[in-house]
């Protein structure tokens, strides 16, 4: 069994993407605490002056699990983002083709960001084709573990042969190969070079959320580019 394990994030990069789709079974780390400022409520768009954030505003409670965050609705912060996408991408390729699916993504806004974030995710894959078996680590019954003993804990959980990894934890992945070897789990960094292509506004920009490459490419180009990547 491939298995993925991936805290859930905002409008994920492409390399995300490349993670679900090699997986048999991808794992959404929600039982975990929340980081604020991370990739978990944010993420980049192509803007006119480089690289534009994107941040969904959340409840502040010290120390709560990724499974608890309330987003914060004080300001239209829907709007805003929408409309930053729009202003930005309106003029590309694909604008019309994926735009409005884009918008029904953030029809009927949900309590909790993790709900939010596995709306979009889940649609994008199907948009995509994606077809990987999503699990929570939450209902897994995952103990209160740390780092490697977590992961090891969720993987043999999920009968896994072998994990991808991301290549940013590397140093404390390697430290602990004994422990899965002796799991009996392959270990796969995720390591790949990031595909340039035509961007408005200037140079490229890499690592962006995956709905510049769509608006961009295409739904058929981005697909391609998910399935010719290699790990």
């Amino acid at each position: 069994m491939k298995v993925s394990i991936f805290q859930p994030t905002y409008l994920p990069w492409l390399g995300f993407f490349k993670v679900i789709d090699w997986a048999e079974t991808y794992v959404i780390l929600d039982h975990v605490q929340f980081e604020h400022h991370s990739w978990q409520h944010r993420n980049r768009i192509k803007g006119q002056n480089g690289a534009l954030t994107l941040t969904v505003p959340i409840v502040r409670e010290f120390g709560q699990n990724i499974n608890k965050v309330k987003i914060c609705y004080d300001k239209n912060w829907i709007k805003k983002h929408l409309d930053s996408v729009r202003m930005n991408y309106s003029k590309v390729p694909y604008f019309q083709d994926f735009y409005p699916l884009l918008e029904s993504y953030y029809a009927n806004p949900p309590e909790k960001l993790i709900d939010l974030n596995l709306r979009i995710i889940k649609g994008l894959c199907e948009y995509l084709g994606i077809n990987t078996e999503f699990v929570l680590s939450s209902g897994l019954g995952a103990g209160d573990l740390r780092k490697n003993e977590l992961l090891i804990d969720i993987l043999k959980k999920t009968r896994a042969a072998e994990y991808l990894y991301a290549a940013g934890a590397a140093e404390y992945m390697n430290e602990a190969k004994a422990l899965y070897e002796a799991a009996g789990i392959k270990l796969i960094p995720l390591e790949f070079e990031h595909p340039v292509y035509n961007q408005p506004h200037g140079g490229f920009i890499s690592h962006l959320s995956i709905i510049d490459i769509i608006f961009n490419l295409g739904k058929e180009k981005t697909i391609e580019i998910i399935k010719e990547i290699k790990l």
